[in-house]
């Protein structure tokens, strides 16, 4: 048999000495056979190098049992966050938008946690394998850098979502923190801003690997040198001591329009006695729905998990699992979302701007 192509359900048939049905039916873990048939089966498949498809034989077994298969494909969705994590606005977005993107084409989502409390990496890709799941999707790690070294990803079809660089590198999915800050800032410079505050949580810039640190230091924004503002990065957000420091951070630099990220934000700077816009304007960089009346770039995460089930579903068609020898980088670029706590646009300079 030649070695460049796998080999044919007949090829293993005959080498085992049953038929085809016979076969199809114990790769696929159907009864109607003794344990040791399918046993001679199964070993004859892994000398041969044959791997089933895992959608063909999903969608096959549908159809001729006539129900749907119970053996489908199905997409394990790993929260990769802190167990206690609060998934509220964004990160639910992002949820439900691989759910829906799952249900789309024909899949199912079952979810598990990389930090769940007793567990383990190794544990629960054994979990993973054990339920037969073949595709995976680490969901947004917040550490700067993940080593899956060691960890066996083999027969996995598998994408990350969020910034953090891991070690191998999967195909990687990413709203642009970057480009979406700089963005931002032309459009605010095209409304005469010019002192630009940026107050993130560090464990959300860290996580990010520093990508809005790194754009507010661009020459293509041209801010000048003594309206470069330190970036504030906020250990903690909801105790005295860091509102302490926001305040100082504020009353020293003086910022024009604050660009920010954390739902409780625009609350903590109207009890420091800046309201928006009236004393400051504010931009909020992880605009969700649910911020009303605030003006803000919406980085789309939703978009990113549907895209995300898009990747490890083509992966699932070509039957490429494992370590990619080339992985994907995709960007996910935000949209800006106007409101009421910045200044209204000039049309003529805010599109000359854009």
């Amino acid at each position: 048999m030649p070695k460049h192509r796998p080999p044919t359900i007949q090829e293993i048939a005959d080498k085992v000495g049953v038929s085809k049905s016979t076969v199809s039916r114990a790769l696929r873990g159907l009864p109607g056979h003794k344990p040791a048939t399918r046993d001679r089966i199964i070993n004859a498949a892994k000398e041969l190098g044959y791997e089933a498809h895992p959608i063909v034989s999903a969608v096959m077994s549908s159809i001729r049992f006539k129900h749907p298969s119970t053996i489908s494909p199905v997409i394990a969705e790993v929260h990769c966050q802190p167990w206690d994590y609060d998934r509220e606005g964004n990160p639910e977005s992002l949820r439900r938008s691989i759910h829906q993107q799952a249900e789309t084409l024909g899949l199912r989502v079952e979810e598990f946690s990389w930090y769940e409390p007793e567990m383990n990496p190794r544990r629960l890709l054994e979990i993973i394998r054990a339920r037969g799941i073949r595709a995976v999707i680490f969901e947004h790690f917040m550490e700067r850098e993940v080593s899956l070294e060691g960890l066996d990803l083999s027969g996995l079809s598998m994408a990350s979502i969020g910034g953090a660089l891991l070690h191998p590198k999967l195909h990687r999915i990413e709203v642009n923190h970057y480009g979406n800050l700089i963005k931002v800032i032309k459009r605010l410079q095209a409304r005469d801003y010019r002192r630009f505050g940026v107050v993130i949580p560090k464990i959300f810039e860290r996580s990010s690997d520093f990508k809005r640190s790194a754009a507010l230091h661009s020459e293509d924004l041209n801010i000048a040198k003594e309206d470069l503002i330190p970036i504030f990065l906020r250990e903690t957000t909801d105790d005295k001591r860091d509102l302490d420091k926001l305040e100082d951070w504020l009353k020293r630099y003086q910022p024009d329009c604050l660009l920010g990220v954390g739902k409780d934000l625009p609350k903590q700077l109207d009890r420091l006695g800046y309201r928006q816009p009236e004393k400051i304007s504010y931009v909020h960089l992880g605009w969700h729905s649910s911020y009303k009346d605030i003006a803000g770039m919406n980085p789309k995460w939703s978009s990113a998990g549907k895209v995300a089930v898009d990747l490890v579903v083509d992966q699932l068609t070509r039957n490429e699992h494992g370590i990619p020898p080339d992985p994907l980088w995709i960007l996910i670029e935000g949209e800006w979302r106007e409101g009421t706590s910045v200044r209204p646009p000039s049309d003529f300079v805010e599109s000359a701007a854009r």
